[in-house]
């Protein structure tokens, strides 16, 4: 215990001290050069890019965005100074995440993203409190509390989650940085002020078991969107929200939350076809509950949509996505005005073609829901002219015409199988490498095969699950139609047809076909990045 508490205080006086450096240090080289010249051209612009993608991630802007510096010091590594809200790195630390190879992008991502969850999580609160107070006995307590190591794991685990949620991979890359940094900048295993390198590893290996977690909720959470199954898919990301906050995360929570309340209309409640629906067959056409559960149930996720889109827009004024899903839930709470003041915040807001031809389209279904036909009708026609096919779509319900299928058109033939392995194989006996409790109720898993992985969500003892199995990169094998890694998408709809969804993720599409159980996958240039084959309780 004794051993425990000065390891503790040590790495509270290294992380947060010395007072006159104002800074939060990766390390301190106490030998290093501490004068240095700025770093500008191709090595600057390339973290930077990195930089603002994790900054335009995390989407917080309750705090103003911090600048990245970088100059040829060696004397921290990389740094957050919260006084001029700065974060740095060394010209040095830039040239040991190159060294990664093809991940080196994912390192720098590692090492900047730790930086940044220091400064949104306010790590340096403690330091500042104890300069301001250092009379006080209560302020010399704080260098030996525990909250050093948390800080240190946080800015891992949720360092690691930012960096994931833009695309980059940096589970398991953490250690080998570490190890790396020490070596390159000639720094003993023991730093005065520090752990031992022995007992930071120690204690990122901890942080990355929470960083598997958050990435294997994640996951699932998308992939329960894919699915279709949104209640499961909103218990996922709002799991996630107890430890990770940003407008994406809250955006995806109160989207699948309102897909559910969705499936809880009936199509004659509301009959057209929102912005924010990936498949409106998921509409009620049975009996799923008696009128008066159907209504609270509708209400309780109306209303959580309504307080997660209203979280988003706080972290992020600008966030136009979030105003239109907000407008979209307000209109079915029938609040049609503030739906219609939130949807012109969006508008004025929005830079994406596609999204401002949703907000038009929501603006005449506004219109449309209020009684005002020949308005929505002329909303819906302009936006069609725009190349809008949710245009097109609901100009044929307002209008009684027969609405067009964008189901896929080729017939299923076989079952398809990633490794040459059947889901349902998995079912019969359903193990996992990583078991992660989402609620009481609610529990995911992740098995890694050879060159692809398992994912399992199952709720309620098994009444209810969903199970897919993802390609890895370097999977060389092909759909029964002949589709592999690499192939483009004009191939997917020559092979398959056209998608009965389409989801939007932050770099491409996921293109899904239901009936045959797979899904594709999409870069922004349109080229398969993966594939997965999926079943789920009905």
């Amino acid at each position: 215990m004794i051993k425990r508490t000065a390891i503790v205080t040590a790495l509270v006086l290294g992380a947060l001290l010395p007072l006159q450096a104002q800074v939060f240090a990766f390390i301190q080289n106490t030998n290093g050069l501490n004068n240095g010249t700025p770093v500008t051209g191709y090595k600057y612009e390339v973290a930077n890019r990195v930089f603002t993608a994790l900054l335009k991630a995390r989407g917080d802007f309750r705090l103003q965005a911090p600048a990245l510096v970088m100059n040829t010091r060696e004397r921290y590594v990389a740094w957050m100074d919260p006084d001029n809200i700065q974060i740095g790195l060394e010209e040095k630390a830039y040239n040991i995440c190159m060294s990664f190879g093809k991940d080196s992008l994912n390192a720098l991502a590692a090492l900047l993203s730790h930086e940044l969850t220091h400064y949104y999580e306010k790590h340096d609160w403690s330091r500042h409190f104890v300069r301001e107070n250092e009379d006080l006995e209560t302020a010399h307590e704080l260098e030996r509390l525990e909250e050093g190591l948390k800080q240190e794991a946080q800015a891992d685990y949720l360092g690691g989650f930012l960096a994931l949620s833009v695309g980059y991979h940096t589970y398991g890359i953490m250690p080998t940085l570490l190890k790396k940094v020490y070596q390159s900048y000639g720094l003993p295993d023991r730093l005065p002020g520090y752990p031992s390198l022995q007992d930071r590893l120690t204690m990122v290996e901890g942080a990355m078991s929470r960083l598997e977690e958050l990435s294997v909720m994640y996951e699932l959470g998308n992939l329960l969107t894919v699915m279709g199954n949104y209640e499961a898919a909103a218990t996922y990301y709002r799991s996630i929200l107890q430890s990770y906050q940003s407008r994406e995360i809250y955006n995806n929570a109160g989207a699948n939350t309102l897909l559910a309340a969705l499936s809880y209309f009936w199509p004659t409640e509301m009959p057209y076809v929102l912005p924010i629906e990936l498949d409106p067959e998921t509409r009620m056409t049975g009996s799923k509950n008696v009128e008066a559960e159907r209504l609270k149930k509708r209400k309780v996720l109306l209303d959580d949509a309504v307080k997660l889109f209203a979280q988003a827009v706080a972290l992020d004024a600008d966030y136009a996505p979030a105003y239109l899903n907000y407008a979209c839930a307000l209109a079915l709470q029938k609040e049609y005005e503030d739906a219609a003041f939130w949807l012109k915040k969006g508008q004025k807001r929005s830079r994406q073609p596609q999204l401002s031809a949703d907000l038009k389209v929501m603006e005449a279904l506004l219109d449309a829901l209020q009684g005002n036909r020949e308005q929505a009708v002329a909303g819906l026609e302009m936006a069609q002219t725009g190349g809008s096919m949710l245009a097109r779509t609901n100009l044929d319900i307002i209008q009684q015409k027969p609405v067009a299928t964008v189901l896929s058109t080729n017939a299923v033939k076989g079952v398809e199988q990633i490794e040459q392995y059947r889901l349902s194989d998995f079912l019969a006996n359903p193990t996992v490498d990583k078991q992660v409790a989402v609620s009481e109720t609610v529990f995911c898993g992740i098995q890694k095969r050879t060159l692809s992985r398992i994912l399992i969500h199952y709720a309620d003892n098994g009444a209810e699950y969903a199970v897919a199995q993802e390609t890895l990169p370097g999977y060389a094998g092909k759909t029964n139609r002949g589709i592999q890694l690499q192939s483009a998408q004009a191939d997917i709809q020559a092979a398959y047809g056209n998608a009965d969804r389409v989801v939007a993720m932050p770099n491409g599409q996921i293109w899904v076909y239901r009936v045959a159980g797979i899904y594709f996958r999409l870069s922004e240039a349109g080229v398969v990045t993966g594939w997965g084959v999926f079943l789920q309780n009905e």
